[in-house]
């Protein structure tokens, strides 16, 4: 009995981990799949964003889950998109926060073609967002 639950145990574990590193792979386009249906998610910002700064171009910003409180509950996935002016298509740079156990996790990526790699992450993040200490690290506010 207790090796069938062990065996029950180890199959749910392995069956958890395996969908934790699924939500994190790459799509298609070299974005996680975490951030796929952004731009069904709630915008932050009524208009484009044009005023000059760590990510310069016109940006939107959007996030999976509405604040509770003050602050975005675990599994928020704030995202911003960077477009060259008069450009159309893909945005040339995505701006991704995460907040997983209550810390966030930040990535840039930049695209090359039609897809996206990995442009900057953490602490080059961090440094600037300590400025948005008090609205939960996140700029944009609605």
């Amino acid at each position: 009995m207790r090796a069938k639950i062990a065996i029950l145990v180890m199959t749910l574990g392995l069956a958890g981990a395996v969908a934790v590193l699924a939500s994190a792979q790459p799509s298609a386009n070299g974005l996680p799949r975490y951030t796929n249906g952004y731009k069904k998610w709630t915008k932050l910002n009524r208009k484009p964003i044009t005023t000059p700064g760590a990510h310069t171009g016109i940006k939107n910003v959007y996030a999976s889950k509405r604040k509770k409180g003050r602050k975005y509950p675990n599994g928020t996935v704030v995202l911003k998109t960077i477009a060259r002016p008069g450009e159309k298509g893909l945005p040339f740079q995505v701006a991704v926060m995460r907040k997983v156990k209550g810390v966030w996790r930040w990535v840039e990526y930049e695209r090359s073609g039609s897809r996206y790699r990995v442009f900057a992450k953490g602490q080059v993040c961090v440094s600037c967002h300590m400025q948005a200490k008090a609205n939960d690290w996140v700029f944009t506010k609605r």
